[in-house]
């Protein structure tokens, strides 16, 4: 079996006779040639880009709340007995770039009941034992790209008496995923097979939610970030209130008003999109008139034996059905770039440093944030640093939800608020551009059938242009 390599891997290694490799395919095979789990009669969408996503997203938050918090409360409570047993409670939602680090251990309102590693290769994962509890989004591949030592390994971790909860996602095979899609070191075992229980994320098994008529291979614009992280922030309200309450208190209603509450403010950023609209027209107008490269910066964040990173940055800058402009921010950032801050925070010192430089040096700087702390908006904010700013709506110091026994609130929404802005701005700037008849290219996912290949391909075309 070939070896698979990440995107990030493939990024940095790709040589340049692979890429010329690459254009020479697209440039042999112009004709339409049907893969499957692919449409060959397809449609073209009429509706904006964001309003595209934006509808997605929805869909996916509402039919969590609508259709999982009793799975959701069941997994927790589960969780809750095992560890007052005397079992090891584990978490490894990290598929999808956004996840990798929105768990991270010192996000401001992680209480950590759910303990996330960002790779469970050896050490946790040799410890797991009968009476543990796992829950996650992976059936059988590290972070680091590496298989598991036998492709069974989480199915004999549940057969020696591991209690595992998944999290649907669309990077490995579930019962949604049609055969063929995907390479088969991913299509061994489905989620269903290794689990105990499900929590339906409500995502497909792809990953892009917006359909653009130019890019008729793959949808674009992920969805995966804010559809694992609504179960995982959810899981972690039940199951700290569970903690907080010594287990007289709800499973069910933390997760449901944290679900709540997600759609609330997804409808105000909602209510943003005029401001969405012009924002991407600009950068439409500055990719093309001045050959603007997109920068994206957050401030990093630490994972459990794992990297530091950013999941804005990460989300942005190489994901599967993500741009192929977006990169990760630069000292080289010049005159008629563009860039954009995402932060959970109002007043992070590295992310207003970063808006000044770059503000200095020409850039059109633009922020998504919460706009006060806990209502205050006095002194230094990033959205008083930048160009043009989006609300998140969401000023709570930590998180959330008050549960008994923690000194804050817990289960942030400025992750997946922050997302929601991110790619509602992407999709309608992908938009303009398709308007103007320059589509812009964007990643497939390598995890796909054809994908590696399809990016080998395509990405000299757009180092040539730059978008």
């Amino acid at each position: 079996m070939p070896k698979r390599i990440s995107r990030r891997t493939f990024l940095s290694t790709t040589s340049v006779s692979a890429l010329a490799a690459g254009a020479s395919m697209i440039t042999q095979a112009p004709e339409s040639r049907a893969l499957p789990g692919f449409a060959d009669d397809f449609t073209p969408q009429v509706k904006p880009f964001m309003d595209q996503y934006y509808d997605g997203i929805m869909n996916i938050v509402s039919g969590i709340r609508d259709t999982q918090v009793d799975n959701i409360a069941r997994a927790m409570e589960k969780a809750y007995e095992l560890k007052r047993s005397g079992g090891t409670i584990y978490s490894n939602v990290v598929f999808g770039h956004f996840a990798a680090y929105a768990g991270s251990q010192d996000r401001p309102g992680q209480p950590w009941v759910l303990p996330q590693y960002y790779s469970l290769m050896k050490g946790p994962f040799d410890a797991m034992k009968k009476g543990d509890f796992l829950l996650t989004n992976n059936v059988n591949m590290d972070m680091t790209g590496e298989l598991y030592k036998e492709s069974d390994d989480w199915k004999k971790a549940h057969e020696r008496g591991v209690f595992i909860a998944g999290v649907t996602n669309n990077y490995f095979k579930f019962s949604k995923t049609p055969p063929g899609v995907f390479y088969p070191e991913r299509m061994v075992l489905s989620l269903e097979e290794i689990s105990d229980m499900i929590i339906d994320s409500q995502i497909s098994w792809e990953n892009g939610l917006v359909s653009a008529p130019q890019n008729p291979r793959f949808k674009i614009c992920p969805s995966t970030g804010i559809a694992q992280y609504a179960v995982y922030w959810s899981c972690t309200a039940s199951l700290a209130n569970l903690i907080g309450t010594k287990g007289k208190g709800s499973g069910t209603q933390p997760a449901k008003q944290y679900l709540e509450k997600a759609c609330e403010r997804f409808e105000m950023i909602g209510s943003d999109r005029p401001k969405i609209d012009r924002i991407a027209e600009k950068w439409a107008d500055l990719v093309l008139g001045r050959h603007a490269r997109l920068f994206v910066y957050g401030e990093p964040f630490r994972t459990e034996n794992g990297p530091t990173g950013n999941m804005f940055v990460s989300d942005a800058a190489g994901a599967a059905n993500g741009s192929m402009i977006a990169r990760g921010y630069g000292n080289d950032v010049r005159d008629g770039d563009i860039v954009l801050i995402g932060s959970v925070r109002s007043n992070q010192p590295q992310e207003i440093e970063v808006a000044r430089t770059a503000r200095s040096k020409g850039a059109f700087t633009v922020a998504f944030c919460p706009y006060s702390t806990d209502g205050d908006s006095s002194g230094v904010r990033l959205f008083k640093e930048v160009d043009e700013a989006f609300n998140t709506y969401c000023d709570e110091r930590a998180g959330v939800i008050a549960v008994e026994g923690f000194p804050e609130k817990v289960s942030p929404l400025t992750g997946l608020t922050g997302n929601l802005v991110h790619w509602m701005l992407t999709a309608q700037w992908a938009d303009h551009m398709a308007r103007r008849g320059e589509m812009p290219y964007f990643w497939q996912g390598i995890h796909e059938i054809g994908g590696m290949e399809y990016d080998n391909a395509v990405r000299p075309y757009f180092q040539k242009r730059g978008y």
